[in-house]
């Protein structure tokens, strides 16, 4: 019950209550209002006064016996009159982590395949992902979308951008042209590529979306890429001209 009222206070929908007691709601002694004050509800009691003046004898006998005693408890959705703390339902990212995407790792284009000195393409894909389950022991709807992106190049710098990056293809340009997400290395070497996505959610109670406070910080996985020096030499032929010439 307290859980019920809890996620009515959250989702900023009415506290209902009921009357008192039967014994105390037949001598028409009482009656309760809640309240939400910061966090707080007030479940309070008070007496009837005889509406008809003082022509009832028997209602003025009633309400004068009524005076002379504490305030009757109520029976209401908590169960008596008195002041209750209420825990609001507030998911945090901590809460929803289990309801993430997983997400792959980033590709390096041309194949994983690099030269010192000119841009390699890197590409990190994820969309809008929605996911339904249980939190709190009430069903819920959690959705995240991705607004950032972090690549660590592996060679002591590293990049974040609004885009997770699309191929050279998609793009209608050449190899090795310089992307949003692209990154030059300057020496040859093996490096590990490691990529954050970075996601903002919602989740869903059952009467629409509410933000979850912060961004959640998904690793995509280690990318591996290799990256060779270019040599250029002036030859006479083609390599499959003279495979056995400079070079070749």
């Amino acid at each position: 019950m307290l859980v019920a009222l809890a996620l009515a206070l959250a989702l900023g929908g009415p506290v209902s209550t009921e009357t008192c007691a039967p014994a105390s709601r037949a001598a028409g002694l009482c009656s309760t209002t809640a309240r939400l004050n910061d966090g707080r509800v007030d479940i309070s009691a008070e007496r009837r006064s005889d509406q008809r003046g003082g022509s009832n004898k028997r209602a003025e006998s009633r309400h004068s016996a009524a005076e002379d005693q504490p305030a009757p408890e109520c029976d209401n959705v908590l169960g008596r009159c008195g002041t209750y703390e209420v825990v609001l339902l507030r998911a945090t990212m901590t809460d929803i982590a289990s309801f993430a995407p997983s997400v792959s790792p980033a590709t390096a284009e041309p194949a994983g395949v690099g030269i010192a000195g000119l841009p390699l393409n890197l590409v990190a894909s994820t969309a809008m992902h929605t996911r339904s389950g249980e939190l709190f022991d009430l069903p819920v709807t959690v959705r995240f979308r991705p607004v950032s992106y972090t690549f660590d190049h592996g060679d002591g710098t590293h990049h974040t951008t609004d885009t997770g990056g699309h191929t050279w293809t998609q793009l209608g340009l050449p190899q090795f042209t310089p992307t949003a997400t692209s990154h030059t290395y300057r020496q040859p070497g093996t490096y590990t590529v490691r990529t954050t996505i970075h996601l903002t959610a919602d989740i869903d109670y059952g009467n629409g979306w509410n933000p979850v406070e912060g961004l959640l910080a998904v690793p995509a996985g280690n990318t591996t890429v290799h990256i060779f020096q270019a040599h250029t030499a002036l030859v006479e032929h083609t390599c499959l001209e003279n495979p056995t010439g400079t070079g070749c």
